[in-house]
């Protein structure tokens, strides 16, 4: 190829020239907000399907949706695409009486669950008013009076014959308030005194006591049987209370049964009454619950109100304000957060407890029957939270328990019934997170069925400055930034092709856009201006660069003082400038590198020193054996190909990767061979194939402006450029000052798709072919035959290997001429 062929960029070729007229504004004040996704048709695509699904493992993975406001703006997508879908019910946890450590779960209509809370605490009021008032009514103390009198009889009926009995052995019987019996015998109708009793003889004791003895077994009976009908009466007049109770109770509870028309409600009402009636004595007036042993020792007294806490209404999930199944972010997906949790208090006795008011609702239940959007990292670094989300989706069931990995005991015993989830898990994270989790975790491929991949890069087209332009006024609603022009756009556009390093495209992580705006917002009010300009957003661009550019100034600055060995004038035999890239995470630079090369008569072959010296990476080492091949494609079709050359990055001192110096060490290996001096004020980047096609590179715009700055700083002479492939051509987005440099032609950008149009280009010489001795390639296929013939001659066998040559590999084909004197054949 000739040099005619070597394409020189103009000013317009290397920058993005963008109309802010063809916008349609004038300003984003005239704009709507952005609030919808934009160039992700895949994505979209897979939300749709999941959204539409009702399969339960359809569950939604988001990969490479990043940014601040990612969460947001998929719940916002889902809502869109929300079909007017029922609100799902209401949750509350109610005491189950029948068994107290297993509260029952009942599922509401939607704004029911607080109103049966509501009428849950007003019943408890009303008993707590009306019981009292009916123990107190006439008929309750009549039949109590009427019970009292017939057992007092009765009592009265038994004591009557024990008189009898005393009478007719000579005594009389009087009963003491302690409920004691004694028996006294009788002289002439009166008590006899105790000196009478001590003048009877030794007969009439023995006949005393005998009927006394036999007066107290009737006594005994009688008392057990005065017992007896006092317990009796008890449970008698409890029944009339209970009677009563119900009188009032039943018809309350009717009316709620018949409101709510609820199986599970119902049969709770039913316990609720049953309970009500074995424990009265809580609604007497001044009642107050049993105190814990706990709380007499301490000298302390138990909650009043804590006797009605098995009456209570615990409302877990209220859905009452919504119109549409939720949507959930939960931004904190710790256990406690997703699964909910059943608190712990200590009481007024000191004991750590616990009872159903206490199960708290995380955001899976708050979740279910709509969405839940969390980041799959958090859930995976949190403890026991990816587990557990497993099989809460897997069964399809939420057990609620208490989770407290620092507590040394676990006081409560509670076990709520489980509640039966209807949720979509949408999961955020990186492709790579799903790629590990679906090769490597089982469950994972089960659950999450949908895959919607985010790109990262949209294409520029006519609607990009209108939807740049809807982002900030996006903004501008919500931060309060200034209204941008479309000038100020044009240039938000350009930055976002910069970020992608393509013209054809533009940034979809609005983060990064929203940062340069922000920033251009700040030095417009600094400017006192009331719109944000293109020269705002410049300015942020440069005060960007300018804060993270510490590293690269001191890397030019050992360029200027000579510390760093750099030409940027005049030519050199065996030495090419390449272009390196640095990418520090939130900026990346590019400068100069010598690469060097030295050739010799031998076998060694091309050793690279950077992978000798461990120094290089795969892609690295990769780039040199495709340079064997192209060496070999191209010289060694009708001769051997032997020599001992070694190639080096100079003054490299750390690791090095990338094959795009694939093209800068091909030419300084054959400026050698050739002894052609290449141009150092062109600096050279590009990667190669076996048949000489320059192939595309990343960091282009790095690399030119790296070496821009460079020629700068050591002063301008105006041959000084920059030598890329044809195919980065599209992704040059360069600076202002760069583009200006071009067009005033002070600095030069070659375009290249083959090899000889680089060599061309830097030796001032014809690439021409391998049988014209006057071209590049030429001299390098007779330096080359040299080499050959020499070791022929010599029969050397220097310690390395041969690169491929027609015949046995590895090994000289035989030499037909005769040996020559004193060596042997």
């Amino acid at each position: 190829m000739e040099s005619s062929d070597i394409r020189k960029l103009t000013g317009d070729e290397a920058c993005l020239s963008i109309d802010p007229k063809s916008f349609g504004f004038a300003t984003t004040a005239e704009l709507e907000p952005l609030e919808e996704i934009v160039g992700q048709p895949r994505a979209l695509r897979a939300l749709d399907l999941g959204a539409g699904m009702r399969h339960p493992h359809y569950h939604i993975f988001v990969a490479g949706l990043i940014g601040t406001g990612r969460a947001r703006l998929i719940e916002r997508a889902l809502r869109q695409r929300m079909s007017d879908g029922e609100v799902p019910p209401d949750w509350v946890y109610v005491n189950n009486f029948d068994e107290p450590d297993c509260p029952l779960a009942i599922a509401l209509p939607p704004g029911q669950g607080v109103q049966l809370r509501r009428d849950a605490d007003n019943l408890i009021e009303d008993l707590r008013q009306s019981l009292p008032k009916a123990f107190k009514e006439d008929e309750f103390g009549k039949e109590k009076d009427r019970l009292r009198a017939v057992y007092r009889k009765k009592g009265q009926e038994i004591f009557d014959k024990l008189e009898k009995l005393a009478a007719q052995y000579g005594m009389t019987v009087q009963q003491l308030p302690d409920g004691q019996i004694l028996f006294i015998p009788l002289k002439e109708g009166r008590p006899m005194t105790p000196e009478e009793i001590q003048k009877l003889s030794p007969e009439q004791i023995q006949e005393l006591q005998s009927h006394q003895d036999e007066l107290l077994t009737m006594a005994h009976r009688v008392i057990q049987e005065q017992q007896e009908m006092q317990r009796q009466l008890s449970t008698d007049v409890r029944d009339v209370a209970r009677r009563f109770a119900r009188h009032v109770i039943e018809p309350l509870v009717a009316e709620l049964k018949r409101k709510y028309n609820h199986p599970k409600v119902s049969q709770w009402l039913d316990g609720l009454t049953e309970h009500v009636v074995e424990h009265l004595h809580y609604f007497r007036e001044g009642a107050e619950a049993p105190p814990h042993p706990a709380a007499l020792l301490m000298g302390r007294a138990e909650d009043p109100e804590q006797r009605f806490l098995d009456y209570r209404v615990n409302v877990v999930v209220d859905n009452s304000r919504l119109d549409k199944p939720p949507i959930i972010v939960e931004d904190a997906p710790n256990y406690r957060n997703v699964f909910g949790t059943i608190e712990r208090i200590v009481d007024r006795a000191g004991r750590v407890t616990s009872n159903f008011t206490r199960i708290k609702a995380g955001s899976l239940l708050k979740a279910n029957g709509g969405y839940l959007v969390i980041d799959i990292m958090d859930a995976l670094l949190e403890p026991f939270v990816w587990k557990e989300l497993k099989r809460t989706l897997k069964s399809g069931f939420l057990e609620i328990q208490v989770h407290d990995p620092f507590a040394l005991f676990t006081i409560t015993a509670l076990k709520p019934e489980p509640i039966p989830l209807d949720v979509r898990l949408v999961a955020l994270g990186e492709p790579l997170i799903y790629y590990l989790l679906y090769l490597h975790d089982e469950d994972f491929r089960e659950i999450f069925r949908v895959k919607a991949d985010f790109d990262s890069e949209i294409d520029r087209n006519a609607e990009t400055g209108q939807v740049y332009g809807r982002f900030v006024r996006q903004l501008s609603d919500r931060e309060g930034i200034q209204a941008f022009d479309a000038s100020a756009v044009a240039e938000l556009v350009r930055t976002g092709s910069r970020l992608v390093g393509d013209r054809k495209k533009v940034t979809s992580v609005f983060s990064h856009v929203a940062d340069v705006a922000r920033e251009a917002d700040f030095w417009a009010r600094k400017d006192n201006a009331e719109i944000v300009t293109a020269e705002h957003v410049r300015r942020a661009v440069r005060e960007r660069v300018f804060r993270s550019d510490l590293i690269a100034e001191k890397i030019r600055q050992t360029i200027a003082d000579g510390t760093l060995l750099i030409s940027v004038t005049g030519v050199r035999v065996g030495q090419v400038n390449g272009l390196a890239v640095a990418n520090l995470g939130d900026y990346a630079f590019g400068w100069p590198a010598r690469l060097t090369a030295s050739v010799g008569v031998g076998t060694a072959g091309l050793v690279n020193i950077e992978r000798e010296s461990r120094m290089s990476g795969k892609t690295f080492d990769k780039g040199m054996l495709i340079l064997e091949g192209l060496l070999r494609n191209r010289y060694a079709t009708d001769q051997p190909l032997a020599l001992s050359a070694s190639i080096a990055m100079e003054q490299s001192y750390g690791g090095v990767d990338g094959d795009s110096a694939s093209v800068a060490e091909l030419l300084c290996l054959l400026s050698v061979l050739a002894d052609v001096p290449m141009r150092q004020d062109i600096a050279v980047t590009g990667s190669i194939n076996q048949w000489g096609d320059v192939q595309a590179i990343g960091g282009v715009n790095e690399k030119v402006e790296g070496f821009f700055d460079v020629c700068r700083l050591l002063g301008f002479t105006g041959t000084q450029g920059v030598c890329i492939p044809e195919a980065n051509v599209q992704n040059l987005v360069l600076r202002p000052d760069v583009v200006d440099a071009l067009r005033q032609g002070q600095f030069h950008i070659w375009a290249v798709s083959h090899v000889d149009q680089a060599i061309t280009l830097l030796s001032g010489m014809p690439a021409g072919d391998t049988k014209d001795l006057n071209t590049f390639h030429g001299r390098v296929h007779q330096r080359l035959a040299e080499i050959s013939d020499t070791l022929r001659r010599e029969k050397t066998t220097d310690v390395g290997r041969l690169l491929w040559t027609p015949g046995t590999p590895g090994q000289l084909p035989p030499d037909p001429r005769p040996p020559l004197p004193g060596h042997g054949g």
